[in-house]
């Protein structure tokens, strides 16, 4: 006869095990509850209407109200004002701050390329080799 792959004996008793730890977790429940005094419509809100939160003040036509709002932002983007005269603190156009970052953060490509050569070559004496540094640049005479 062969031998079972799954020991049956187990798996029921952990079957077992399971349904018993259900049965003391629900019985617990209504012990707890009876010794609370819970009655069984606890379900429903406890508090009154009144000190529920009301909800956003909707409007059926928002848009003068939103034509106006992007107006007031596009204003303050496009216009300069002081933010803080004591500090001097002052607004400006965002156009305008774009170009000053670009103008101030940005080194033009074509003036560091084109920029003369400050290291001069060592001189080359007779009788002596050019070092490996200066053997490239160093202009090829009689020797």
């Amino acid at each position: 006869m062969p031998a079972h792959e799954i020991d049956v004996r187990a798996v029921v008793w952990s079957g077992a095990a399971i349904a018993a730890a259900i049965l003391t977790v629900v019985g617990a429940v209504f012990v707890l509850l009876h010794v609370w005094h819970v009655s069984a419509r606890t379900d429903r809100v406890r508090l009154s209407y009144d000190l529920l939160i009301e909800g956003p003040a909707l409007q059926s036509a928002p848009q003068p109200v939103l034509a106006g709002e992007r107006a007031s932002k596009a204003r303050i983007l496009t216009t300069s004002a002081w933010v803080d005269d004591a500090h001097g603190i002052v607004r400006i156009p965002i156009a305008t701050a774009m170009r000053l970052l670009v103008e101030r953060s940005a080194v033009p490509a074509s003036a560091t390329a084109l920029a003369p050569s400050t290291a001069r070559p060592a001189p080359v004496h007779a009788g002596s080799a050019p070092s490996p540094a200066t053997a490239s640049s160093a202009p090829e005479g009689p020797r």
